[in-house]
């Protein structure tokens, strides 16, 4: 695969720079992966569409707007990587739409029950299918799977639960006996989740060189497809792999995932029938898909993204996580700007009534929370109680006079982030919130800045890392089942990144509740679901009181999906790809 060279060399200075912020954050981006903005290239010659490989009548195309990183998701998260990760990379476990776990390359869940799962949560042994096959024909064993722990290990690289991985034993080549330092709650898709899963031992080279092996852009596959054609900013081509363990699958004969930056040209593809499957789209080119006649759009439920306002309870830009905020310290005041914003609002006019208002981060748990209040009254009232006030008629903005917080005279205004990778509905949700909370006597500073810089790591002075910002806007979501990781990562007091811990966590709010650092111990060891669900929901509550972050919206993922395009099941707990074992072309002749 000759073509893969040059793809190799331009993506691997990027892909470089992403897991040395990776390395130095220690922490999972977990961003909804929007496309890049992308930057206008010289005219350039490319290659036809059908060069080396063919494309067949009935071939599934998938247009993307750049070239993935790589196939490997350990190492990035743009959700590109993922896409085709999936197709290759076989996992121990996965979990399906229903929200439920399921063997893939195990032959069962290991559990108490079955004794899988050891009772102190350390220790997990699993069981693989015998007989399975990497498409180059060697025969994947349990040595693969300690070699993915091993090379995540040796070249540094962090990925959720295996810093806690002290020890992976391989007493034959179908067992893997992985000892824990502590219970990890998402133990079950520990080798598997999004994009990601077991690693080849035989294929892909030393253990400390993951960042520059071959095998990130040429992998072999246990997975449904192979890759037979990488032609960098065209497409990259994939056929069935030959060895795959599941009968009679895949069922399409070619899938090809094409290169193509403009939304409108994607769209439009779908219209023709030429492509088959759009990634999260946004508007305009939602309701045009819609009006199309040849276009589903699809709307995953439950929705995996919350949108939601992060305040910053410590003084923004010193550095110091002790150092009280001087207006957002106040609990009272943050409880105020909750009041202040109307997410119906949001959801109607920014984002076609897609979302759903949501009160707290665990909303699919049920917890018995109150829904969110917008109540601007009861907003300014508090305000004026804890000392903020309009004193002149002239003057909008409410200043401190005996608020306890800041110097007398202070205004109460405050900077705002968001990020532009997301887009226009974004910034229109930002400026709302920024008029809305002006309507109140806030006045908001609205900033738009690249999320790199945004989620930088602290010694490329990341903004939310180093506590440089009074409040941010962006949306966030958890894979998997279990939030413990991902609520810890936020909230625990333990999390705060410092100058001398920059990878605590990332709770850069910079809040602290003890209770929560106790509920959390308690979460990391195996407990009975309705216990794990009720100690959730603490944290659930704790957090609704305390506002550390404002939950405004959950908001879906939405794809455009071909109605020529059969067996396809996107669901929020992985990439779309999951199941494209099972995709296939039934046109109008064909049924």
């Amino acid at each position: 695969m000759d073509q893969l060279q040059a793809a190799k060399t331009n993506l691997l200075l990027f892909l470089y720079g992403l897991v040395v912020a990776l390395l130095l954050t220690g922490c999972e981006l977990t961003q909804r992966p929007v496309p890049p903005t992308l930057t206008p290239e010289p005219t350039r010659t490319l290659p036809p569409l059908a060069v080396a490989v063919e494309v067949e009548e009935n071939a599934i195309v998938v247009p993307i707007p750049i070239d993935p990183p790589s196939f490997n998701a350990y190492l990035n998260d743009t959700g590109y990587e993922a896409l085709i990760g999936e197709l290759v990379f076989g996992a121990l476990a996965e979990i399906g739409p229903d929200g439920n776990y399921y063997p893939e390359l195990a032959v069962d869940l290991p559990t108490l029950v079955n004794g899988g799962l050891s009772p102190d949560g350390r220790t997990v042994t699993w069981q693989l299918r015998p007989g399975i096959l990497w498409s180059d024909g060697q025969p994947f064993t349990s040595a693969d799977v300690r070699f993915t722990w091993q090379a995540l290990r040796d070249s540094g690289i962090w990925a959720p639960g295996f810093d806690l991985i002290t020890e992976i034993e391989t007493p034959d080549q179908y067992t893997a006996v992985v000892r824990y330092r502590q219970f990890y709650p998402d133990y079950l898709i520990q080798f598997g989740g999004y994009g990601t899963g077991v690693l080849p031992a035989h294929h892909c080279g030393e253990t400390n060189g993951m960042l520059f092996w071959d095998c990130n852009f040429e992998p072999v596959s246990t997975g449904p497809f192979v890759l037979s054609e990488w032609l960098p900013g065209v497409r990259l081509t994939f056929e069935p792999n030959p060895h795959y363990f599941v009968p009679e699958r895949p069922l399409a004969k070619q899938l090809i995932i094409q290169i193509e930056g403009d939304p409108e040209r994607r769209q439009r593809s779908l219209e023709r029938g030429s492509a088959h499957l759009d990634l999260w789209p946004e508007e305009p080119e939602i309701t045009r898909m819609q009006d199309s006649g040849t276009t589903l759009v699809y709307f995953t439920d439950a929705a995996r993204y919350v949108l939601r306002l992060v305040l910053n309870v410590s003084a923004a830009n010193q550095g110091d996580p002790t150092a009280p905020h001087p207006i957002l310290s106040n609990p009272e005041v943050r409880r105020a700007i909750s009041l202040s914003i109307d997410p119906g609002r949001l959801n109607a006019e920014v984002f076609a009534g897609r979302g759903r208002v949501v009160s707290t981060e665990l909303y699919q748990f049920d917890c018995d929370l109150p829904p969110h209040q917008y109540d601007p009254g009861l907003g300014a009232a508090l305000l004026d109680a804890q000392g903020w006030k309009i004193i002149d008629p002239n003057d909008p903005v409410r200043r401190c006079f005996g608020c306890g917080t800041a110097p007398d005279g202070t205004p109460l205004e405050l900077e705002s982030y968001t990020y532009l990778e997301f887009g226009e509905q974004m910034e229109l949700a930002h400026r709302q919130i920024e008029q809305m909370l002006s309507e109140v006597g806030i006045k908001v500073n609205r900033k738009v800045v690249e999320g790199g810089r945004l989620w930088d790591t602290w010694a490329d002075e990341g903004i939310e890392l180093r506590g440089q910002f009074d409040m941010d806007l962006w949306d966030n979501g958890y894979f998997g089942l279990d939030p413990t990781v991902y609520l810890a990562d936020m909230f625990d007091p333990r999390g705060i990144p410092t100058r001398t811990n920059p990878q605590a966590g990332l709770n850069v709010s910079r809040y602290r509740n003890p209770a929560l650092g106790d509920i959390f111990d308690a979460l990391y060891t195996p407990l009975p679901n309705n216990r794990r669900r009720a100690l959730l929901c603490e944290v659930a509550i704790i957090l609704n009181q305390d506002l550390p972050q404002i939950p405004l919206l959950a908001l879906p993922d939405a794809y455009g999906i071909s109605l020529d395009l059969r067996g396809i099941a996107p669901h929020i707990y992985d990439t779309v790809t999951w199941n494209a074992g099972d995709w296939q072309l039934v046109r109008p002749l064909d049924q």
